[in-house]
């Protein structure tokens, strides 16, 4: 594979492309031995057609198709590797080069490349996750300690294909098409091509895209199955064993190596599998007896939203044929019978299933999943809301992805689902770290990681372990129970153990170091709306302390006995747990401490945010949030409730520079995307500018009512969030600050 420009080598392994051209000659007909019957019994050359891979730029057989059906050019065979099977097998089955490109413009690349479950489609538990280590770090213990097959499930591409061939048969024949179709792939048990023309015509595409390292491989038996252009990117022979007279080849050209550009081990590595394809694509190009050479130089081979372009370059490319593609060309009554004779073949009909049946995974799953299905029974199918549910369930974490297609029981059709189980996990390890700059003058680092065992007492269950070190040293512990295997309501006992740093600062100096350590145990009962919302009760009780390390003392002090009875809701409808760009946010927390060091009385205090964001443009939101807190009206609480100083948090003034009992914080401003990052290095890159205003009653402040003004860069990168900007405030309050963590 090569592109343009080089990314990591997962990156550059992403999107197979083809080396140089060839120049293979149009064959003499005289030499060709069959020949086919066309309209008014005149005899034609039967032509087949080869598709290389190479990601986006693969798109470009889409135009190609197109200026052949334009130009009357007749398809007799056609096979693909990769993208270019991906195109082939969906033309093969009947769609039309204009309905493969709305289909591809309407698509969502981004999320199909980026291979995660959307984080609205998560279950509640997992956008937690999502919240407290949102990175990609994430190692299986299952087998040992390991990393997945893929750092992509292929859900997205699995869905995409499902829906386009519903249709058509699990078990058939390919070459029972409108047009007979191949496509290859790579069996990495046997190291030997594999050519698919029978059985899942669904499976056979997965397994031609399944870029190694990149996407899972597709697992049938004792068979493993990756992307075909390791040992096969343009399969001319092939098409020539389906019975073609005539072989096209459509060759995408790209820009030659550049030897300053392989520099470190990702580029090295990725042109060294360049040369390993290259060489099968010179056997490929040599089988041909037609190419077309579409120029793709100026594209990558992730440059999906250029899928117009590139397109129209694969319709240029064959038009620069047009003098050699002439004596293929049939008149309109040729042309017509041929149409008619494919459309016959063409399957559309796909009935309402009458049972769901999952395969794939345990009896009690299995059971679970069908029932969580079963609504989809006796009725037309909807595949929005099929999909919906099958990544919602996803986003439960015991699957990677889903297979669908219509089967046969007992004389009735129903829908059969596979569903893929994490092969490496549950246990699962999820890693991160915390650099925290709110101060220039003394930044903090904390590594912490989440543990996670799932259907440890019962289906749906989940035991999850926390740690962290550095800034921070805590260890806790939940156990995650619904009361049934399908119900909302859950109980969750949990105990931890935390020592923590604390700092002040007055403006940009610092004031004081606290160690603030507590021991707790308790247990919720709550109840899981949705995937969307959740509502706890619970008690805990434990010890816990403030002692002065280091500065002058902000407050005594303090240490005894927690008791704590609270109460938790917390609705989430926003679309990214780092920089949301549309939906809302709403937590709320209400404690009842019968005991609390230094407070002399119950101690009631309540704790609330909302957050609201709205897309204003295709790459710009507005945004708003209020905070407030208070004990109402207790004023001995001891260790103090509520801190504002920090980023997003009146960020020009000192960190925790205003506590007390009381307080409110309103904020609004501007979020616009800048640009995307390479996949596999992260998501996108946005400027943020925001406007703060706030409030804390019970400490004399230096302004009645504090304000600001911040901007900064976010980054959503692969080992987490980075922001990077500076504030200006009231009563000389400035400061530049940065954050490895969550943003909002």
């Amino acid at each position: 594979m090569r592109t343009r420009s080089r990314f990591s080598f997962a990156a550059i392994a992403l999107f197979l492309l083809l080396p140089l051209s060839a120049f293979p000659q149009v064959p003499d007909s005289s030499s060709t031995a069959s020949s086919s019957e066309a309209a008014g019994g005149k005899k034609r050359l039967k032509i087949g057609v080869a598709l290389e891979g190479g990601g986006a730029l693969g798109l470009a057989h889409i135009g190609v198709l197109q200026w052949f059906e334009d130009h009357h050019i007749p398809i007799d065979y056609i096979a693909g590797t990769s993208m270019g099977g991906l195109v082939g097998g969906l033309y093969a089955t009947g769609k039309s080069p204009s309905e493969l490109k709305a289909l591809v413009e309407k698509q969502d690349w981004d999320a199909i490349i980026d291979g995660q479950t959307s984080y609205q489609d998560l279950s509640f538990r997992h956008k937690e996750d999502q919240r407290a280590l949102p990175n990609r770090v994430e190692f299986a213990l299952r087998k040992g300690f390991s990393l997945p097959s893929g750092l992509n499930s292929g859900q997205g591409v699995s869905l995409l294909i499902d829906r386009a061939t519903l249709a058509y048969t699990h078990n058939g024949s390919f070459d029972d098409f409108p047009i007979p179709f191949r496509c290859v792939a790579t069996n990495l048990v046997t190291g030997k091509t594999v050519v698919f023309d029978h059985g899942s015509i669904a499976q056979a595409l997965r397994s031609t895209m399944s870029i190694p390292g990149v996407f899972a491989p597709v697992r049938d038996g004792n068979n493993v199955y990756v992307d075909g252009g390791l040992l096969g990117n343009l399969p001319t022979d092939v098409v020539r064993k389906m019975g073609a007279d005539v072989v096209i080849a459509v060759h995408l050209e790209i820009a030659p190596v550049n030897a300053s550009k392989l520099q470190n081990l990702f580029s090295v590595l990725g042109r060294s599998v360049e040369v390993v394809i290259h060489q099968n694509e010179l056997a490929g190009l040599a089988g041909a007896d037609l190419v077309v050479n579409v120029d793709l130089k100026d594209f990558d081979a992730i440059d999906y939203k250029k899928a117009g372009t590139i397109i129209d370059r694969g319709s240029q490319a064959a038009a620069g044929k047009a003098n050699i593609l002439a004596p293929y060309t049939l008149d309109d009554a040729a042309w017509n019978a041929y149409l008619s004779q494919r459309k016959e073949r063409v399957k559309s009909e796909v009935p309402a299933p009458q049972f769901v049946e999952v395969r794939g995974t345990g009896p009690k799953a299995s059971q679970e999943v069908e029932r969580f299905l079963q609504p989809l029974e006796g009725k037309p199918i909807d595949i929005p809301v099929m999909e919906d549910k099958f990544n919602q369930l996803t986003g439960i974490g015991n699957f990677d992805s889903f297979d669908y297609w219509l089967g046969e029981r007992d004389s009735q059709t129903g829908l059969i689902v596979t569903v893929h189980e994490k092969s490496h996990e549950p246990p699962s390890l999820q890693l991160g770290f915390e650099a925290d700059g709110s101060e220039a003058k003394d930044v903090t680092f904390t590594y912490a990681g989440r543990l996670t065992f799932q259907n440890v007492v019962g289906y749906r269950s989940e035991w999850r372990t926390d740690f962290a070190f550095g800034n921070t040293y805590s260890v806790s512990t939940e156990l995650y129970r619904p009361f049934n295997s399908l119900s909302k309501w859950f109980f969750a006992p949990h105990a931890g153990v935390s020592n923590a740093g604390f700092r002040f600062f007055k403006v940009n100096d610092p004031v004081a170091l606290y160690r603030l350590g507590q021991e707790d145990g308790g247990i919720d009962v709550g109840y899981e709306f949705d995937r969307f919302t959740e509502l706890r009760v619970g008690y805990q009780a434990g010890f816990t302390s403030a002692h002065l390390n280091l500065g002058a003392a902000e407050f005594v002090s303090v240490s005894g006995r927690i008791g704590d009875i609270h109460i938790h809701f917390r609705t989430d409808h926003t679309d990214d747990p780092i920089v949301p760009r549309r939906g809302y946010n709403v937590d709320a927390r209400f404690h009842w401490y019968d005991a609390y060091p230094g407070a002399f009385e119950p101690l009631p205090v309540l704790e609330t945010r909302l957050e609201g964001f709205k897309p204003v443009s295709a790459k710009g939101s507005v945004f708003a949030s209020a905070d407030g807190g208070s004990t109402f009206g207790v004023r001995n609480t001891g260790i103090p409730l509520f801190f504002l100083g920090a980023p997003l948090r009146l960020s020009a003034y000192g960190t925790n520079e205003l506590f007390g009992e009381q307080y409110y914080l309103f904020r609004a401003g501007y979020i616009r995307e800048l640009l995307t990052l390479p996949p596999f290095l992260g998501k996108k890159v946005y400027i943020v500018s925001s406007y703060e205003i706030g409030k804390m009653y019970g400490v004399p402040s230096e302004t009645k009512f504090p304000t600001d003004v911040e901007s900064g860069v976010v980054a959503e990168t692969a080992l987490g969030p980075l922001f990077i900007g500076g504030s200006v405030g009231d009563s000389g309050h400035q400061k530049w600050f940065f954050q490895l963590g969550r943003v909002f």
